[in-house]
């Protein structure tokens, strides 16, 4: 089965002119668009403007939009019943003021729940963060991803994943980021095999199976062979994310470094062509 790649790109560099050249003159046709932290309306509407001549000519295409995750006591798995829905609800206007784009695939963070809840408890309150979002999915004819995330977050791992989606309509499925599989990361290739069938997106890049790093495959520990030859075997065509740190392969002083974006987007082609031919 070919799969369809694309690159996210943080709503930071998005609009910069240097990086919108690079949409439209990089080969890649593919995108999704990052929020990182909540935009306002004003603009998200401003960000969506920059882009919409290119997007009608199908120069390029916002394939998936990777919604906000950064939060505060407002998150996915709060048990707070109103500020959970604060969170849900802002979630949802976003997808609303981005519709217009086109966007198949929506990339949801559940969270990690707060301190003192349990376990149960974060599952069934997500699970209603889910189901407040369908409706916004379904309007505008998206697949809602529900991301694999680290370091304890809810879903992080296939048991969890599968009580998120026990009994969701085809709309919900799972955005897999194997950078995020750590420190179980040679167990990704049967996570793929098991959670096959709901998976519709991949976000594409390597650690080093202590954390999350976004580094290129092939820098980290990940087998990129077997990911790939499960991920080939799915009988149905997958949106492959490169989510690769465009700020630097992180140093050891840790320190950010912003890359030319030229150089960022010929490197990121001949790493989709290395994952392509394997």
């Amino acid at each position: 089965m070919a799969h369809t790649y694309a690159l996210s790109v943080s709503q930071n560099n998005i609009c910069k002119e240097k990086w919108v050249e690079q949409l439209l003159n990089s080969g890649i046709r593919n995108y999704e668009y990052s929020c990182g932290a909540f935009p306002g309306k004003a603009a998200m509407e401003k960000s969506i403007a920059v882009h919409a001549d290119n997007l009608k000519a199908g120069k390029y295409a916002f394939t998936s939009l990777h919604l906000p995750f950064y939060w505060g006591a407002e998150c996915p798995a709060q048990p707070d019943d109103f500020e959970r829905n604060i969170c849900a609800s802002r979630l949802g206007r976003v997808i609303e003021v981005f519709s217009p784009v086109g966007m198949k695939h929506l990339t949801f963070h559940p969270g990690s729940g707060v301190e003192g809840q349990s376990r149960e408890s974060a599952l069934a309150c997500v699970r209603k963060t889910v189901e407040y979002l369908i409706p916004y999915a379904e309007k505008c004819g998206a697949s809602l991803n529900i991301e694999v995330l680290p370091r304890g977050s809810v879903g992080g791992v296939p048991e969890e994943m599968e009580q998120l989606l026990e009994g969701m309509p085809d709309c919900v499925g799972i955005c897999f980021d194997v950078n995020h599989a750590c420190p179980r990361s040679e167990e990704v290739p049967e996570w793929i095999a098991r959670l096959g069938k709901r998976i519709r997106s991949f976000h594409i890049s390597d650690c080093d199976n202590i954390d999350e790093c976004h580094w290129f495959p092939g820098r980290g520990m990940l087998d990129w062979k077997a990911i790939m030859r499960e991920i080939n075997r799915l009988d149905h065509d997958c949106l492959l994310i490169y989510e690769v740190a465009a700020d630097g392969f992180m140093p050891p002083a840790f320190e950010n470094r912003e890359m030319d974006p030229v150089w960022f987007f010929e490197f990121v082609k001949k790493s989709m062509a290395y994952l392509q031919s394997l």
